[in-house]
């Protein structure tokens, strides 16, 4: 058999090459051949890998959500998946962690090299250019993770996120969007909007229920006294029994702005594109090494 192994060689302190080597060594002693995928940019590294989905019997990404993307995004442009083994990394693992893939570096090797699958799902938008490995937001959070520099997460930490939300609370920062998903059609002042492809975010339970579709949770009209609302949403996830929050879960969510200003989206961690955007789940789609229960 033959793997790919794919990492970006910049990233934080050159930890993920030595990891890659560590795979490397580990297919090795499998009998299995295993090849390094690496490229300068995220364009570059699509390529490559939807390249390989052509060659190889499976990929290994090293990294989060973000490196997962890239993977994510090689196969819905390619029209199928391969076996895809995690050794998390970076600051976010949501996907990693749903499928309870294990944080240790060591670990998660352990469970590729066992080579148990099960078929989970991601989504999709820009029709099939752009993938969704675990989150799909636009809105007033959205554009505030957009605009934080660097350089203020470093100086200020996590707390810039929540300090930048309340010195919006006052501005007129909700975007009218008419939205379709399923049987449900709305139009909306949209302050907030998420998506999930689990129904758990970071290893939390997101909601009550399993099943395999999207998870959509907005938060429209939004006043103040809604505020407790969108922390309660951030730290428990818990929306269905809320009567602030629209919950909606479906194979398909057309996003219309009802606006000319530019409404973009954050995925994964990093900047989106723009509506309209058309985000549709893929059940099933991905081969994911996963450990046995």
């Amino acid at each position: 058999m033959r793997f790919g192994i794919f990492f970006n060689p910049n990233a934080g302190d050159g930890n993920a090459e030595e990891l890659a080597k560590k795979m490397q060594e580990k297919f090795e002693k499998k009998g299995y051949q295993a090849d390094f995928l690496t490229a300068p940019d995220p364009e570059k590294a699509i390529k490559k890998v939807k390249e390989a989905v052509e060659e190889y019997d499976g990929i290994v990404s090293i990294g989060g959500d973000g490196s997962l993307n890239i993977v994510g995004t090689a196969f819905v442009q390619a029209g199928k998946a391969i076996p895809l083994g995690i050794i998390p990394g970076g600051t976010i693992n949501n996907f990693a962690k749903r499928w309870h893939i294990p944080m240790d570096e060591e670990e998660a090797m352990d469970v590729i090299i066992e080579g148990h699958q099960r078929n989970v799902g991601i989504a999709s938008c820009q029709n099939n250019q752009k993938a969704i490995i675990s989150s799909f937001t636009f809105g007033t959070f959205a554009d505030i993770s957009n605009e934080v520099r660097q350089s203020e997460k470093q100086k200020l930490g996590l707390i810039v996120y929540p300090l930048k939300a309340f010195k919006q609370l006052g501005k007129n920062r909700s975007y009218p969007v008419e939205v379709t998903a399923n049987k449900y059609h709305e139009k909306l002042k949209v302050w907030f909007s998420l998506a999930t492809t689990t129904h758990s975010i970071g290893g939390r339970t997101y909601i009550d229920t399993d099943y395999d579709k999207l998870h959509v949770s907005i938060l429209h009209n939004m006043r103040f006294r809604k505020l407790l609302q969108l922390i309660r949403l951030i730290f428990t996830g818990r929306v269905k029994d809320s009567d602030s929050l629209t919950y909606l879960e479906t194979d398909k969510l057309e996003l219309k702005p009802l606006t000319d200003k530019k409404i973009y989206s954050r995925i994964d961690g990093d900047k989106g594109p723009a509506l309209p955007l058309t985000v549709e789940f893929l059940a099933d789609f991905v081969p994911l090494y996963v450990p046995k229960k």
